[in-house]
């Protein structure tokens, strides 16, 4: 018996997905062809590997006995096209959204290496760039490790590069434009504004946690369709203190006063990686992340007057001790 690697991926990525739609979603397939896939696969076995019901897809005990082979012999099979082919392409790296502080990071290491080349992406989440990066679909990714709904999959490695500060913006004429800060106690009446909250799984409950830390309210009210529009309704209409990470570009002409919190937030922006990767040039933007960061301070700052939530002070601490 041969087993057909298109039918095994099938059963792999329907596997750890636990759901026939996100599956075939992943793998660029309608569902029926993916059932297709996925039936003949156990015909060839001669064991079913799925039990399937209205409301979930489990595996069998055969599909669980069959799981981890199954995913050795995809990598093996990616990884020996890669020996041919990862020295052709470009280092394939999601940043979560093409606004945020990976592009920024990006940046300064093309100024450093003009010659390593990056496909750019944007899955709008890091927990939705984790099976790409086990499956090999991606060589890097960039956000926050915690709180992403899933434990990080073992065959990935991670290492902080950014402790970005969240900033205050305002309309000139709002009442704590004045000052030099904005203190979490001053927002206790009004909250801080983000209508029609959305994002990464991990950016909102980096968000809960830091509003009940300082018993701030978010106020998710009204409509917002991008960052722009929020900005010029910050700006002309509401008259709300709204925020923003500082690597952001944050249209200078709409003259939006930008404060920074005391104590500051930082939001931890880690570069994700799969343990294995064969990329000729993992290492090497690796080394740069590294160094760069240590360069320019990306993740200097003052304890006393910064905040993070718990499970990042324990990534930050872990990441310290690595370093020494």
């Amino acid at each position: 018996m041969e087993l057909d690697l298109a039918q095994v991926r099938a059963f792999v990525v329907t596997a750890e997905r636990r759901h026939f739609s996100r599956a075939a979603e992943t793998l660029f397939l309608s569902q029926q062809a993916l059932s297709k896939r996925i039936r003949k696969l156990e015909e060839s076995l001669a064991r079913p590997l799925f039990l399937r019901t209205n409301r979930s897809v489990e595996l069998t005990e055969d599909g669980e006995r069959f799981l981890p082979h199954a995913r050795a012999l995809i990598r093996a099979a990616d990884t020996a096209l890669a020996a041919m082919t990862e020295g052709d392409r470009p280092l394939r790296v999601d940043l979560i959204d093409n606004r945020l502080a990976p592009m920024r990071i990006l940046r300064r290491l093309a100024v450093r290496d003009p010659e390593l080349r990056i496909e750019r992406g944007a899955r709008h989440g890091l927990a939705n760039a984790l099976d790409p990066l086990v499956l090999g679909e991606i060589d890097v990714a960039f956000g926050r490790v915690n709180d992403l709904g899933r434990d990080l999959p073992t065959e990935l490695e991670h290492r902080l590069v950014r402790l970005e500060p969240l900033v205050a913006l305002l309309a000139p004429e709002h009442p704590l434009a004045g000052g030099k800060v904005i203190r979490w106690a001053d927002l206790r009446a009004e909250g801080i504004w983000l209508p029609s909250l959305a994002g990464p799984v991990e950016w909102l409950s980096y968000l809960r946690h830091m509003c009940a830390a300082f018993d701030v309210p978010i106020d998710d009210s009204g409509v917002s369709f991008d960052l722009r529009h929020t900005l010029e309704q910050t700006r002309y209409g509401r008259q709300r203190v709204t925020l923003a990470g500082a690597d952001m570009e944050l249209a200078p002409d709409l003259n939006l006063r930008v404060l920074p919190f005391e104590p500051a937030p930082l939001f931890p922006w880690s570069a994700v990686w799969r343990r294995d990767g064969q990329h000729p040039a993992l290492r090497r933007m690796l080394t740069l992340l590294g160094r760069t960061s240590r360069a320019e301070g990306w993740c200097d700052h003052d304890p006393e007057r910064s905040w993070l939530p718990d499970a990042d002070q324990l990534t930050l601490a872990d990441a310290a001790r690595t370093t020494r």
